[in-house]
C-alpha cells in the first residue's frame, strides 16, 4: 500500500504552527518506522498507548485512531484490555471498545476502580487494574464475551493466590494454582485458542474460582493471525506519571515485553501533586521514561501532549519536550492545535471540562493517524536499504539503484525514474533525519 500525505490537516502543518515556539511534531520517522515496515508489509504490527482517561473512555481519540489502523491495515486483534470497568461498551453510539469484553457478573466477582492511584494489587498490572474471583458463598465467577482466534489471559501468580477454572464456548479448558510459596507477585499468561475464524468472531469465557484464596486476573489480550494492528490500551483515568511510577515491578516488566510492542504512544498530563510543580512533573515523566526504555529496548516510544483543555499544560508542552528530546523519543505537540477549550468547545471537540466529545475524538484521532503516516512515508523512503538507519548508505543503495534503473527507486510512485524521484528521497531523508 503506497503512503502519501493522507490528511489535509498534517500536509498544512507549517500553517497550524505559525507563531508556535513549540514544534508540532519531532523525531517522528524513525520511532515509527518498525511499526509501519510490518503494517506495509502486510505483517502484524503492536502499538500501545499509555494514558489517562483521556485515552480510557470509550469514544476518545485512541479508538478512532485504532479504526484508522484497521481501515487501512486491517485488525490483527483487539489487543490488551483490562477487566475492569470501560471494558467494553455495548451503547449503539459507541465508538470505543468493542463488545469483546461484554461480561455477566457472578457472585464473588469485584474489579478494580479505573481512576486516580495504583492500589497494592494494581501495581501488578501495567495500567493498575485487576478484577478478582473470590469464594463468598458459591465459588466467585464471570463470563466474558472476547474476539478473535486466541485469547491471552493475563493473570498474577502471588503468595495466597487461589485456584481458577476456566470454561472455554462451554467446556473445560484449564484448572490452574496461582499460588506462589514466596516472593513478589508475578505476571502469568494463559494462552487459549479459540478455533475462532477471524479478529471479528466471539468467543465466551468464563473464570472461576474454585478455592478459599482469591484469583487476580488483569486483562484479557485479544490476538488473531491475521494481518494488521493489534492496539493495547494501557490507560487509567486522573493517573498522571507519578502513579505509573507504583507499577515499576518485576510483574509489569514482563507484562510489557509479552506484548511486542512496536510502539508505544504516552500521553500522560500532570495528576495529583504534579499538577503545580512542573519540574515534578518532569522528573516523574523522565523516570517512567527510563523505565520503558530499560524494559523494551526495541520498542519505540512517542511522547504526546494533551489538548489544551487547560493553560497548565503548556509548561507541561515544554517539559515533555525536554524530556524527549533528553531520552531520544518522538513528540507530538497537541496543545498548540488550538487556541484553548473555548475554541475547541465552540467546535463541539469537548465533553466537559477535559474530555473529548466523539468530534473530538474523531478530529484527534484523524490528525494523530495522519501525523504517524506522513512521517511512515518519510521514513519507509530513507531508509532505502532496510537496515533501520537513516544514513550515507541508503543514499548509496538509493543511487544504485537508481543507475540500474530498478523499480525500487521510483520512489514517487508516478512509474517514472527521473529527476522527481531523487528530489522525494533527498527529501524524505531529510525530514527523517530532522
Amino acid at each position: 500500500m503506497a503512503i502519501s500525505c493522507v490528511l489535509s490537516v498534517v500536509c498544512s502543518i507549517g500553517s497550524i504552527a505559525s507563531g508556535q515556539t513549540r514544534p508540532l511534531v519531532e523525531d517522528l520517522p524513525r520511532q515509527v518506522l518498525p511499526l509501519f515496515r510490518d503494517l506495509e508489509g502486510g505483517g502484524v504490527g503492536s502499538l500501545g498507548i499509555v494514558g489517562d482517561s483521556v485515552s480510557l473512555l470509550n469514544r476518545s481519540y485512541n479508538w478512532h485512531l485504532r479504526g484508522r489502523f484497521w481501515a487501512d491495515y486491517g485488525s490483527a486483534g483487539d489487543g490488551y484490555l483490562a477487566l475492569a470497568k470501560f471494558a467494553g461498551d455495548c451503547g449503539a453510539n459507541s465508538v470505543g471498545p468493542r463488545c469483546g469484553l461484554g461480561l455477566v457478573y457472578g457472585p464473588g466477582s469485584t474489579f478494580s476502580e479505573d481512576t486516580g492511584p495504583f492500589d497494592s494489587a494494581g501495581e501488578s498490572a501495567p495500567d493498575g487494574m485487576w478484577f478478582k474471583f473470590e469464594r463468598i458463598i458459591a465459588p466467585g465467577y464471570s463470563t466474558f464475551q472476547a474476539f478473535g482466534r486466541e485469547v491471552i489471559v493475563h493473570y498474577v501468580r502471588q503468595v495466597g493466590g487461589g485456584v481458577m477454572e476456566i470454561d472455554v464456548a462451554g467446556n473445560l479448558f484449564a484448572t490452574i494454582d496461582t499460588a506462589i510459596p514466596a516472593g513478589e507477585p508475578q505476571h502469568a499468561r494463559l494462552v487459549i485458542d479459540t478455533g475462532a475464524a477471524g479478529p471479528d468472531v466471539l468467543t465466551s469465557i468464563r473464570i472461576r474460582n474454585e478455592g478459599a484464596q482469591p484469583v487476580q486476573v488483569n486483562a484479557f489480550e485479544m490476538r488473531d493471525a491475521s494481518p494488521g494492528l493489534r492496539y493495547h490500551r494501557l490507560a487509567r483515568g486522573g493517573a498522571g506519571p507519578l502513579q505509573f511510577l507504583a507499577s515499576r515491578t518485576d510483574a509489569v516488566a514482563d507484562c510489557l515485553r509479552s506484548l511486542d510492542m512496536q510502539l508505544l504512544i504516552i500521553m500522560l498530563d500532570a495528576s495529583g501533586a504534579e499538577l503545580n510543580n512542573v519540574a515534578f512533573y518532569e522528573s516523574n515523566l523522565d523516570q517512567l521514561v527510563s523505565f520503558y526504555q530499560a524494559q523494551l529496548p526495541s520498542t519505540k516510544i512517542i511522547l504526546m501532549t494533551h489538548h489544551p483543555f487547560r493553560a497548565l499544560i503548556g509548561p507541561q508542552a515544554d517539559a515533555i519536550l525536554r524530556v524527549a528530546r533528553a531520552r531520544g523519543t518522538g513528540y507530538i505537540n497537541l496543545f498548540d492545535l488550538f487556541s484553548g477549550f473555548d475554541e475547541m468547545n465552540a467546535l463541539g471537540y469537548m465533553n466537559g471540562v477535559v474530555h473529548l466529545s466523539n468530534a473530538g475524538g474523531a478530529w484527534f484521532g484523524e490528525y494523530i493517524y495522519g501525523v504517524l503516516r506522513t512521517a511512515a512515508a518519510d521514513a519507509l523512503i530513507a531508509d532505502f536499504n532496510g537496515d533501520g538507519l537513516f544514513d550515507f548508505f541508503d543514499v548509496q543503495a538509493f543511487l544504485a539503484a537508481f543507475a540500474a534503473n530498478l523499480p525500487a527507486a521510483d520512489v514517487n510512485s508516478d512509474g517514472v525514474l527521473d529527476f522527481f524521484d531523487v528530489q522525494r528521497f533527498l527529501a524524505a531523508l531529510s525530514q527523517a533525519l530532522g
